[in-house]
């Protein structure tokens, strides 16, 4: 189990630490928290102590024990400084360890992520700027403030960065893993639509739901991530979005050189005539005969240079082992994920199962979250 130190100084954002808490609680990820004199005057240590796996200030500073400044930290796998007030940064990037929240900082070993939170004269002081490149320069990553009307009433850069931002860039920092920190990943995801006309389509049931599981998981793993669906959803990578298979090609196309191409969109694969304006129901009372052509492949005419995992979704299971394989030879693919429906594993639902087939292997997954089968998944994209 990672563990994360976070280290929360005198700024009014404080109480968004209790968020913050919250979400990494969530994850399973341990929290121990550092207090300083500064936030004390804000909040209290039992409201720390009530969340989070361990609580540090100098009111319960003790030697006996590893409530010291020496101790605390030794386990942590990540110390985030949020917010940091300009005071605390300053001192931080200078070494002034002069009180015991300080000299902990100091004492720890483990990567730092630093989100200031301040006035924003305060924030562009030469001093606090000075500082932040200063911490930056020997290894720590600051996600800048925001800008927007502060505590103080005054306009300007200065707030903490979104809560769901610093989360995300923490848990990318505890989870990030060498094989994926220097590839690229491009994930496909939703249902593509297929205009009748200008206010019908031919499309299908896709959520997005597994694409948005995996393009996290990657991302989370440290990877380039650029996520194309046909589904909005809220990312901390790029998101680029496509209506029918014609964009999702155009799109697939400017990103060919990239590692990784998880094709788990569900592109139709017949598309209708296509008619100008709006069909007049009047105009074919008897009946309108929609006529549909095949679709072109995308994943079989795709020149994408890294490696090409597909997904397939059959209903019969009889021949669906073999329709796979037979798909994973034909499209020149180096893994198939081939997802039979059922009953507990439907459109839309949160929970899946695969059969992960290669040219040397084949093995089913246990039926589980989306978000566990990501990793999974990822772990035999590994071995290709």
């Amino acid at each position: 189990m990672k563990t994360i130190l976070l280290a929360i100084s005198g700024s009014i954002a404080f109480y968004k630490a209790y968020e913050l808490i919250s979400l990494f609680k969530k994850e399973g990820f341990r929290v121990k928290v550092l207090l300083s004199n500064g936030v004390l005057k804000f909040a209290s240590k039992m409201s720390f102590e009530a969340l989070a796996d361990g609580v540090l200030c100098e009111e319960n500073e003790n030697w006996q024990n590893s409530n010291n400044h020496i101790a605390f930290s030794k386990d942590a796998n990540l110390v985030l400084f949020a917010p940091a007030s300009v005071n605390s940064i300053n001192k931080l990037a200078l070494g002034i360890a002069d009180n015991l929240f300080i000299q902990t900082l100091i004492a720890s070993k483990a990567p730092l992520i630093i989100a200031p939170a301040a006035n924003s004269a305060m924030y562009l002081h030469f001093s606090t700027q000075n500082s932040l490149e200063l911490l930056a320069k020997n290894g720590a990553f600051i996600i800048p403030p925001t800008q927007k009307i502060l505590a103080c009433k005054d306009e300007g850069v200065g707030a903490l960065a979104e809560v769901k931002d610093i989360f995300n860039i923490s848990k990318r920092e505890l989870l990030k893993e060498k094989f994926w920190q220097d590839k690229s990943v491009i994930i496909t995801g939703g249902g593509t639509r297929e205009k009748i006309d200008e206010v019908r389509c031919v499309s299908n049931f896709s959520s997005g739901k597994m694409a948005k599981a995996l393009a996290d998981a990657f991302y989370f793993l440290g990877a380039r991530v650029k996520f194309l669906s046909s589904v909005d959803f809220d990312t901390p990578y790029e998101l680029c979005k496509f209506e029918s298979s014609k964009d999702l090609k155009a799109l697939l196309e400017q990103n060919l050189e990239c590692d990784f191409l998880i094709m788990a969109a569900a592109v139709s694969d017949f598309v209708p005539k296509f008619h100008q304006g709006k069909i007049k129901k009047n105009d074919y009372l008897q009946g309108f005969d929609l006529h549909l052509s095949l679709n072109e492949d995308l994943l079989k005419t795709c020149q994408f240079k890294g490696k090409k995992i597909a997904f397939k979704l059959e209903f019969e299971p009889q021949n669906a082992l073999e329709n796979a394989k037979k798909a994973l030879k034909d499209k020149k693919l180096d893994m198939v994920c081939l997802n039979i429906m059922n009953e507990k594993n439907y459109f839309g639902s949160n929970q899946n199962e695969l059969y992960f087939i290669t040219l040397q292997n084949e093995y089913k997954s246990a039926l589980q979250s989306k978000k566990n089968l990501a990793f999974e998944l990822i772990k035999e994209c590994e071995k290709l």
